[in-house]
């Protein structure tokens, strides 16, 4: 009798796709899988032989209004807890920085990327955010202002994209500390260091920020990146494309979901017991071990505050005893929010800005394609 369950390598086998793409399907609901345990006790995932057939029959044949499955060469990963920009993997891009990886995902060179003078320049010409907005709602701001400036708004071509994306970095970076020089993360250190300075505990600080940037300038098709992409087929100039993203992103399911995070670190170290389920910071859509980006980060956190690098780590371990989860990227976050003392909105900042590159480059693979998204309502 034939087998009800395929394997993952079955599965993608089946589909005629790679492993990263198979769980990229789950990622966004397309297919269900069962995490179950292998017989070394590993965590294993496994799919129903009658959803894999029907899905291979529904990419066999086009269907008006249906949502296609989307390809991408930005980000690769998958379940086991791979994830790579452009085939880099996420640890040696960290190592790179946050400037050199954007490049590398945006598809153009180091040298082509003005981030400093774009952002000196921009803040000339920007002026002052009315009111007393918080921090993410400067980035979008500053990108609407950056579209109303640009006199070259509607060209799509690839380099006045890419441009668009290095310049909204740079403007929205300036915006947010008022300075001008240094990295972004070294701006971003600065601007929120408390008084007197410590050069020494600065420059962690700076490293860390510079590691959370660089590991979250993409993460495939999330929500916030489909959106993007949608803006794009149907020709949005690329400012707009940024604004459409930066506002899926905005919820506390997104960018905001570090603040909850947070929230739950510090209510760990005060007291040291564990939340209920769902804990804020753990658990993935589509990981089902460790987020990979969590351990390139808190090995920077642990540079600037070891407690809070221990703490959070303490938290992991519990929280896997008893829910059996991983911590996520905003657990991460949410360690160095605490560790460097932040503002409590400095994680959905440094996520906003980071993925500014990510969407772009998403933006360029969407726009030959015209319009694709268009999915169809159940009557």
């Amino acid at each position: 009798m034939r087998a009800s369950w395929m394997t993952s390598e079955q599965a993608a086998e089946a589909l005629g796709v790679r492993l990263s793409t198979l769980y990229a399907y789950v990622s966004r609901g397309v297919i269900a899988r069962e995490v179950s345990t292998g017989p070394e006790g590993q965590r294993v995932s496994r799919f129903r032989r009658d959803d894999v057939l029907a899905l291979a029959r529904a990419r066999s044949r086009p269907r008006a209004g249906a949502l296609p499955l989307i390809e991408s060469e930005v980000t690769q990963l998958d379940a086991s807890g791979r994830l790579a920009f452009r085939g880099v993997d996420v640890a040696d891009c960290a190592a790179w920085g946050f400037e050199r990886t954007a490049c590398h995902v945006l598809g153009m060179s180091d040298a082509d990327a003005t981030w400093r003078a774009e952002a000196a320049e921009a803040a000339e010409a920007e002026g002052t955010v009315p009111g007393d907005p918080a921090g993410a709602d400067v980035v979008r701001w500053t990108v609407m202002r950056g579209a109303a400036r640009d006199r070259e708004r509607t060209c799509l071509e690839p380099g006045h994209c890419r441009e668009v994306a290095v310049t909204a970095v740079a403007a929205s970076t300036t915006a947010l500390t008022g300075l001008r020089d240094g990295t972004v993360a070294e701006r971003l250190a600065r601007a929120w260091a408390p008084e007197p300075v410590d050069d020494a505990r600065l420059a962690g600080v700076g490293r860390a920020l510079d590691a959370a940037l660089t590991v979250l300038v993409d993460h495939e098709l999330t929500a916030s990146t489909l959106a993007a992409r949608t803006a794009a087929g149907v020709g949005a100039d690329p400012w707009m494309v940024l604004l459409t993203g930066l506002a899926a992103m905005s919820g506390r399911a997104q960018a905001g979901a570090s603040r909850a995070a947070t929230r739950a670190l510090r209510a760990w170290i005060a007291t040291r017991a564990v939340p209920d389920a769902p804990v804020p910071g753990f658990g993935h859509k589509v990981y089902v071990g460790p987020d990979p980006r969590v351990a390139v980060l808190l090995d920077r956190v642990a540079d600037v505050s070891p407690d809070a690098a221990d703490a959070a780590d303490d938290l992991a371990v519990r929280v896997a005893r008893e829910h059996s989860v991983h911590p996520n990227v905003d657990a991460a976050l949410a360690a160095l929010t605490v560790a460097a003392d932040l503002p409590a909105d400095a994680g959905e900042v440094v996520f906003t800005l980071a993925r500014i590159p990510g969407l772009m480059a998403h933006a360029l693979e969407e726009y030959p394609n015209g319009l694709r998204l268009r999915p169809r309502a159940l009557a």
